[in-house]
C-alpha cells in the first residue's frame, strides 16, 4: 500500500485512524460515514468501478461524498468551513484496501 495508514483503538475503545495530510478526508469518510458497521456499500461502488461496470459512482453519507472514478476517487467534506480544504484525491485501490482494514479492525475488535 501506498499509504502510512494506522487504524487503531483509543483509550475510550473507539476505533482510530492515522493517515498522511494529503488524503485527510479520509478519517471523516471512516469515522463519520462508514462507523463501525463496515465499508460494505462503498467497497460495493469501488468495485464496480474498478470491474469496469461503471466509469462513475458517487455516494454521499453523514459528512462526506465520494466521486468514484477508475483511477481516482475524490472525497468530499459537505461541513467543511470556507477556510478548511473541503477535497482531496486518493487512487481508488488504495481507498479500498484502506476500507478493507478498517472492516478488518472491526471484526477484530468484536471478536475478543
Amino acid at each position: 500500500m501506498r499509504y502510512n495508514v494506522q487504524i487503531y483503538e483509543d483509550n475510550q475503545g473507539m476505533l482510530m485512524a492515522d493517515v498522511p495530510d494529503e488524503i485527510f478526508l479520509v478519517i471523516d469518510l471512516l469515522l463519520s460515514d462508514v462507523q463501525e458497521g463496515g465499508s460494505k456499500l462503498w467497497l460495493d461502488l469501488i468495485d464496480k468501478v474498478l470491474s469496469k461496470q461503471s466509469s462513475y459512482e458517487e455516494l454521499t453519507g453523514n459528512a462526506c461524498t465520494i466521486e468514484i472514478k477508475y483511477d481516482v476517487t475524490k472525497i468530499v467534506n459537505e461541513h467543511a468551513e470556507e477556510e478548511q480544504k473541503a477535497n482531496c484525491l486518493i487512487e481508488t485501490a488504495e481507498l479500498k484496501q484502506i476500507l478493507l482494514m478498517w472492516d478488518d479492525a472491526v471484526r477484530n475488535k468484536y471478536a475478543e
